[in-house]
C-alpha cells in the first residue's frame, strides 16, 4: 500500500483489480475492493487501521466480476451502501447462479488456496446509483465519480484534481492487456482515452484498473491496443473469415506482453473473451 498524496491511498498488489482509498474529515470513501474474499477483509482492516475511521462508501469503477465478487464482504461487519454508476446494477442483476459458479471456478483454478473461501461466492449489488455525475460531499470536501465511455457500460472514474489524482478503472491498465470482456463500445473508449491526453491531466496520477501507477502516456498503449483489436476484428469480417480464426488475432496481442508463464493461461483466457467481444460489437448489421 502507498499513500501517493496526502489522504490517498493505492495498493496494486493484490491479484485482479487495484483498489484504492480516499480519507475525508467525516470518513473514508474506498475505491474497489479485491477480487478474492481473504484479500477483501485483509484490506478493509488495513483502511480501517490507517484511517482510524470508518468507511463510508464502496465505489465500483465498473461492473466487471473481479470487481463485485468480493465487494459485499465490505459491509460484513459494518453496514456501506456500494456505489455505480446505473449500467453496473443493470448488468450485475441479471447475472445468474451458473455465471457466478463459472467466475468463482475460474478463481479456484488460479488460487485453488481460496478455494473454501470463494465456494457458493455471489457479486454483491450497488445500492447507490447513477447516470452521470455523483458528488460525495463529507466534511467539507467533495469526491465526484462520474460515468465515463470505456472499458465496461458501468465506466467511471473518480477524479481528485485537487490532489491531481484521477482513479480511472480499466478504462486504463498497465503492464498488462487491456480487459475488453465487458465492453460496450469501443469506438467511444478510445475517444475517452483521447480526452485523457488533454492538459487538463497533464499532471495527474492515473490510477488504473490493474498494473502500476502511471500518467498521460498510459493511455497510448491501450489505444494502440483496442484500434489494432478493431483493424483485425474488421479485417475477419471483411474476408468471411470464420470466428475460429480469432485465435490468430489473439496470440498477436499477446506477444506484445510479457506475461509470467503461471499467468498466460488466464490472460489467454481474457484476451480472448476480449476479441469475441469486439467481434460481435463490429459484426456486420
Amino acid at each position: 500500500m502507498k499513500e501517493i498524496t496526502s489522504n490517498v491511498y493505492v495498493s496494486t498488489e493484490y491479484p485482479g483489480v487495484n483498489v484504492g482509498f480516499v480519507i475525508l474529515p467525516e470518513g473514508v470513501i474506498a475505491i474497489d475492493v479485491p477480487t478474492l474474499p481473504r484479500h477483501a477483509r485483509a484490506w478493509r482492516q488495513r483502511i480501517l487501521e490507517t484511517a482510524g475511521k470508518r468507511i463510508l462508501y464502496l465505489v465500483l469503477t465498473d461492473e466487471h466480476p473481479d470487481r463485485l465478487l468480493s465487494a459485499g464482504i465490505f459491509s460484513e461487519s459494518e453496514a456501506m451502501p456500494i456505489v455505480a454508476a446505473r449500467p453496473v446494477y443493470e448488468r450485475a442483476v441479471v447475472y445468474t447462479d451458473g455465471f457466478w459458479r463459472s467466475v468463482v471456478e475460474g478463481w479456484t483454478r488460479r488460487y485453488p488456496e481460496h478455494a473454501n473461501d470463494l465456494l457458493g461466492l455471489q457479486g454483491a449489488l450497488p445500492e447507490i446509483m447513477f447516470t452521470t455525475r455523483l458528488m460525495l460531499h463529507k466534511g467539507g470536501e467533495t469526491v465526484t465519480v462520474e460515468h465515463i465511455a470505456g472499458a465496461a457500460a458501468g465506466s467511471a472514474w473518480i477524479h481528485l484534481p485537487e490532489k491531481g489524482v484521477l482513479f480511472v478503472g480499466d478504462t486504463v491498465v498497465t503492464d498488462l492487456p487491456p480487459v475488453l470482456s465487458v465492453a460496450s463500445d469501443t469506438k467511444a473508449w478510445l475517444t475517452t482515452l483521447t480526452a485523457l491526453r488533454r492538459s487538463r491531466f497533464s499532471d495527474t496520477i492515473f490510477v488504473p484498473g490493474r498494473g502500476s501507477l502511471g500518467d498521460q502516456s498510459s493511455t497510448r498503449a491501450v489505444s494502440d491496443y483496442l484500434a489494432l483489436v478493431r483493424r483485425r476484428v474488421r479485417s475477419l469480417h471483411a474476408s468471411g473469415q470464420a470466428r475460429a480464426e480469432v485465435a490468430l488475432v489473439v496470440a498477436e496481442l499477446m506477444s506484445g506482453y510479457s506475461i509470467p508463464d503461471e499467468e498466460r493461461d488466464w490472460v489467454q483466457r481474457y484476451v480472448k473473451a476480449g476479441v469475441d467481444r469486439v467481434y460481435e460489437e463490429l459484426r456486420p448489421r
